[in-house]
């Protein structure tokens, strides 16, 4: 339900999600997208491109949103593109992620260590909008979205130079509600981190963390007495 996630005290309670293909279709009613199959308001048929890599899982998860979308009266078009190219934000290049000529793009992303300041400023439109991903400054925005809100950006600034800790928190989940209930970006799933190890390694001393290699600690490993 959160795109900030996995900093628990910068983990949002304010989200949940409800799978309600009903509630959906009364949404597109009431918002006048009306017909059988793919709906249409004021001649204009609702249709969309979802555009992401060349990638087995991403294809599947094309094919889901897909389904879903086109039950509710969506028409989809899915693209795909080699990730060479996809995430290539050359000036020249019309099919990048920076770029973002498609009506949806779909991609992973993950949070850095915290604070998250990195991560979220994919949706900091900045002073003159110059975080905005642009002609004007070679497509090198980090906000990719090219989506503004101006509260949002209040809080970013303030949240780089808040010392305390707690207040910060707050100010992270305040950004992450403004972006949740936007719907500037949907979060789909967060992709955990896979781990093996000889069942003869204790597994007390690993201290496996998520911003650290898995190996910070190596020198404390040591073996089951048998």
């Amino acid at each position: 339900a959160n795109i900030l996630v996995g900093i628990p005290a910068m983990l949002s309670p304010n989200q949940e999600l409800n799978y309600d293909p009903d509630q959906a279709r009364q949404i597109l009613e009431d918002a006048g997208w009306t017909g059988d199959g793919t709906r249409s308001k004021d001649g204009v048929e609702l249709e969309l491109t979802l555009t992401t890599t060349v990638n087995q899982v991403r294809q599947k998860t094309q094919a889901v949103v897909k389904a879903n979308l086109e039950e509710i009266g969506f028409a989809i078009q899915l693209e795909q593109v080699d990730a060479g190219i996809f995430f290539d934000s050359s000036p020249g290049n019309d099919q990048s992620n920076t770029k973002m000529y498609t009506d949806m793009n779909m991609f992973t992303s993950g949070v850095g260590a915290p604070p998250p300041v990195a991560f979220m400023v994919r949706f900091y439109a900045g002073p003159n909008n110059e975080e905005i991903a642009q002609q004007e400054n070679g497509w090198a925005g980090r906000n990719f979205l090219r989506w503004k809100n101006e509260e949002y950006d209040a809080l970013y600034e303030q949240a780089q130079t808040e010392s305390d800790p707690e207040r910060q928190a707050e100010l992270f989940i305040q950004m992450n509600d403004i972006v949740i209930n936007e719907n500037a970006v949907i979060p789909l799933v967060s992709p955990g981190n896979k781990q093996a190890y000889n069942r003869t390694i204790n597994i007390d001393n690993i201290a496996v963390g998520p911003f650290e290699f898995d190996y910070w600690n190596i020198a404390n490993w040591n073996r089951i007495e048998e």
